[in-house]
């Protein structure tokens, strides 16, 4: 009924919670966050939901009452190993879908040594699957 009326979550500040993904709540939820008083609307859409003994329109933007301290470390996760790089291939350069991507771990003797594995930021590059296999 409402499935395509997806609710932006901000934090105390009107920040987002988070980037990628993009911190959204479902309508039910929104609406649910708002009547016990957890969340205050910032900007609603048309559509109105009732219950027996009240009518509210849809939340589009929510914010939470008390502020949430984001997370000081980002998630080493490929995802954002793309994102660092803007999605392009650290050996040719050219930018690409994020399907079309892989990452490669870049290793200069000593550096290799001490971080095995592309479990650190440094030396994890995006690279696309046909260079990676080439090199």
């Amino acid at each position: 009924m409402f499935a395509a009326n997806p609710t932006l979550v901000l934090n105390a500040d009107f920040q987002p919670l988070s980037y990628f993904p993009l911190s959204l709540f479902n309508w039910e939820d929104a609406v649910k966050a708002v009547v016990r008083g957890s969340h205050v609307v910032v900007a609603e859409y048309d559509q109105v939901v009732r219950s027996p003994s009240m009518a509210m329109r849809l939340p589009s933007v929510i914010a939470l009452r008390a502020y949430v301290r984001p997370l000081a470390r980002v998630a080493f996760t490929r995802f954002n190993v793309f994102l660092r790089d803007r999605f392009r291939c650290q050996y040719c350069g050219d930018q690409h879908l994020r399907g079309e991507l892989t990452f490669d771990t870049l290793s200069r003797g000593r550096m290799a040594a001490r971080r095995p594995g592309p479990t650190s930021w440094r030396p994890a590059v995006p690279a696309t699957r046909a260079r990676t296999a080439s090199i």
